[in-house]
């Protein structure tokens, strides 16, 4: 599975992939309504179809999918097998049908193993789609791009910001298809922060990318290490296949965006990575996947959800050793508070254990009336009747 905040007083907007963290200025109600009238004078925004229409108009499918390629090009380091992207009308019609869910999460929950995604919304001032991938990249800030020296085997993710996932989506070097939508959804519930007129935008992404262990690209002169199939072609340093497919915005036929299922095998302690079985028509030069397991932000014992993913769904964790001893507070059974410690949460579910900690998901969950504490693995959680605002969410053991 981010968040950009400009101009408060004119709009905001927020971008989500696998972890986010958000800071926004809410304005005082007066100007909330200004901003909400505004709105209603302003539906160029997007040039937002009706459903029964295309879900995004051609000119913004040109400008979305115009700098993907613009900036997979421009990486530094340069990229040795950097593809250009397509545009794919079946991602294209997922995404609008869950644009059109309204849901301020990844999904649906069927496909996140078969693609890759991007979310961003903003409600206020118009904004174009570009505006958002924009943010997804600028993530590059706090990226440090694992050299092969750094590799061993695995390659390490080093994100020194909240996130980087939305940057290394877009950058992944084998995801050569795009397909995006954009809707208008009303009373769009973000967090418990009601957005009367959000304007949505999701990009699904094929193949997928942010597989742990692994680099987005391979580092070295553009378009010295492209896959056989482009035939030695390249445009604007991206391996390039010259088959006047990349402005039909139509499916390729030389790959599906099925991924295949990988055979579970028995796993030693804190090794989380799995090795796939290579699907039949997937050129083992393209893809060096190892694993299937999304990147994973580490947190501390005491690190609450509600700090991490203000505004927005937040997927994997690890968590160090020994968060049994310390302090932070875990609110409910099964469905835990926002203000909950994730790790300890997770330990009182019994999805980690405090010797070793490891890795979680965290899910989210509507908001509940009342939250029941327990004693759990060492760990005493509280009871909590009407909780204001926030959400629930869900721990998940990875497997």
């Amino acid at each position: 599975m981010k968040v950009a905040v400009q101009d408060s007083l004119k709009g905001v907007a927020l971008l989500l992939i696998a972890q986010t963290v958000v800071s926004m200025v809410i304005p005082n109600g007066t100007q909330l309504e200004d901003l909400l009238e505004y709105l209603d004078t302003n539906e160029t925004s997007w040039k937002v179809n009706t459903r029964g229409k295309r879900a995004i108009s051609q000119s913004d499918m040109h400008l979305i999918l115009d700098l993907h390629n613009k900036l997979r090009g421009e990486v530094h380091p340069p990229a040795s097998n950097m593809e250009y992207m397509v545009w794919d009308t079946e991602l294209e019609r997922s995404a609008e049908d869950w644009a059109h869910a309204c849901r301020w999460e990844h999904g649906p929950a069927h496909l996140l193993t078969q693609i890759g995604q991007n979310l961003g919304a903003h409600w206020g001032r118009d904004r174009p789609p570009t505006f958002h991938v924009q943010a997804w990249y600028d993530e590059v800030r706090d990226f440090s791009y694992p050299y092969a020296q750094d590799c061993n085997p695995h390659c390490p993710y080093r994100c020194s910001g909240p996130v980087c996932t939305h940057y290394t989506q877009l950058v992944w070097a084998t995801s050569n298809r795009i397909g995006c939508a954009i809707n208008v959804c009303y009373n769009m519930n973000v967090w418990g922060m009601i957005w009367a007129k959000a304007v949505y935008l999701v990009c699904n992404y094929s193949p997928p990318g942010n597989w742990w262990g692994h680099a987005p690209y391979k580092y070295g002169s553009p378009c010295s290490a492209c896959p056989a199939s482009y035939g030695g072609g390249c445009r604007d340093n991206l391996c390039y296949k010259d088959d006047g497919m990349d402005r039909q915005y139509v499916p390729e036929t030389e790959e599906t965006n099925y991924v295949e299922p990988e055979a579970q095998r028995p796993q030693e302690p804190r090794a989380r990575a799995q090795s796939p079985t290579p699907s039949p028509n997937e050129n083992v030069e393209r893809n060096e996947v190892i694993s299937t397991e999304q990147m994973s932000q580490q947190v501390s014992c005491d690190t609450k959800l509600r700090d991490q993913c203000k505004g927005t769904t937040c997927n994997r964790y690890e968590c160090p050793p020994g968060c049994l001893y310390t302090s932070g507070k875990v609110i409910g059974t099964g469905h835990y508070d926002m203000k909950s410690s994730i790790c300890r949460a997770a330990i009182h579910a019994g999805v980690i254990q405090s010797e070793s900690g490891g890795y979680l998901d965290a899910m989210p969950a509507d908001k509940r009336r009342q939250y029941s504490g327990s004693y759990q693995n060492g760990i005493t959680s509280e009871s909590l009747r009407n909780p204001t605002g926030g959400k629930a969410f869900r721990v998940f053991a990875v497997i």
